[in-house]
């Protein structure tokens, strides 16, 4: 996909008058949200759980890359580390529970051997997942000291001056039309890309939003949309590749063919999506809001984002 040149040249900040103690309750937010998710991974272990805890961690690691100059920089780092620990760790288990949910829309299969093809495998990754010690806290590494020991550096610089979140937003925009230019044909890895960087320029918006920039909701509803289908698109990828592994057993070859068709459908949806989308840019200083549109071209600022008083 072509046009999706970086946004460089563009040198405006959005400026957060936020405190460093309304910065440190946001963090701590922040925090209590993975503490609490955590929480509910090692009593219940199930997709809902591990899924709100991943969640949780790259809201938190969103909200510590858009308000770093306001964080102490060795404790926000050693933080930013564990919950992307948390994170992984969970990976494995996250795809086990999606994959066995996701084939609960095919055992109506017209297919006898495609059926019971899905059935099988159905239960052998709800065996799988059920299997992993989830419950057990050495597999889950604590976070709560790591909080904790940031806060407390944050409260000890409490009151300093307004700080920056532009270039921050400005390094995902970028990664996002990285992403975007390096995209072929909607293949699985160059849309994996792609769905990450969304990910994390939604979580950006998101925090930035919390931190008092206003007037960001539709471009958080418009990466929130298209977040959702990339992820679709991947659940169905991980899922093509599990059933290439079993293709030798009977009904595996129709049901790869058939959710093939599938992927191949929604991935063409989401690359007409994609042709619209425009992320949200810093402009330069008292031009508001811009958007980076497909074929590289910067539409007018349709509004100016103010955040406590200082306009971007």
């Amino acid at each position: 996909m072509r046009g999706t040149e970086s946004p460089r040249g563009e040198r405006g900040t959005i400026e957060l008058a936020a405190t460093v103690e309304r910065a440190r309750t946001i963090v701590a937010a922040r925090g209590r949200d993975v503490l609490k998710a955590r929480r509910r991974v090692l009593r219940r272990g199930d997709g809902e759980a591990i899924h709100d805890l991943r969640v949780a961690t790259r809201r938190l690691q969103a909200t510590l890359e858009i308000l770093g100059h306001r964080l102490p920089d060795r404790p926000r780092r050693r933080l930013d580390r564990r919950a992307r620990t948390l994170r992984r760790r969970l990976g494995a288990a996250r795809n086990a529970w999606v994959l066995s949910e996701l084939l609960g829309r095919f055992r109506s299969v017209p297919a006898r051997e495609e059926r019971k093809f899905v059935m099988d495998l159905a239960r052998r990754l709800e065996r799988s997942a059920g299997s992993r010690p989830l419950n057990d806290r050495r597999g889950l590494p604590g976070i709560r000291r790591r909080i904790r020991t940031l806060l407390g550096g944050m409260a000890e610089r409490a009151g300093a001056s307004a700080a920056s979140a532009g270039d921050a937003l400005r390094g995902l925009v970028r990664a996002v039309l990285r992403a975007r230019a390096d995209i072929r044909d909607g293949d699985p890895e160059s849309m994996h890309r792609l769905r990450i960087a969304i990910k994390r320029y939604r979580y950006a918006l998101e925090a930035l939003t919390e931190a008092g920039a206003p007037r960001l909701r539709p471009a958080i509803r418009a990466a929130r949309s298209l977040q959702s289908d990339l992820g679709s698109l991947h659940d169905l990828d991980v899922l093509i590749e599990v059933v290439r592994r079993d293709i030798h057993v009977p009904g595996a070859g129709g049901f790869l063919r058939r959710i093939l068709l599938r992927r191949n459908r929604l991935a063409e949806k989401t690359l007409n999506r994609l042709a619209g989308f425009s992320p949200v840019l810093a402009a330069p200083a008292g031009g508001g809001i811009r958007r980076r549109r497909a074929g590289g071209r910067v539409g007018p600022p349709p509004r100016e984002v103010q955040v406590g008083g200082t306009a971007a």
